[in-house]
């Protein structure tokens, strides 16, 4: 079974996400869960810790499960 990783990028204080992006898929749902955490800690940190305390940034991903054949 494969986990294919989703990102969303929100504003707390806007009250809007972006739309899930696919981030790519992982052969365990740990490897998708560790991957969500460093890729969502990149992206706030790509965007600046001042947008980010002005906007009240967060990251939401998920890791759902894909059949493989």
């Amino acid at each position: 079974m494969k986990f294919l990783l989703t990102i969303q990028i929100c504003s707390a204080i806007m009250a809007q996400c972006t739309q899930p992006v696919e981030m790519g898929t992982y052969n365990s749902h740990y490897d998708c869960a560790t991957a969500g955490f460093i890729k969502g800690m990149t992206a706030l940190r790509e965007l600046g810790e001042e947008y980010v305390n002005e906007k009240r940034m967060l990251m939401n991903f998920s890791c759902r499960s894909q059949e493989t054949t």
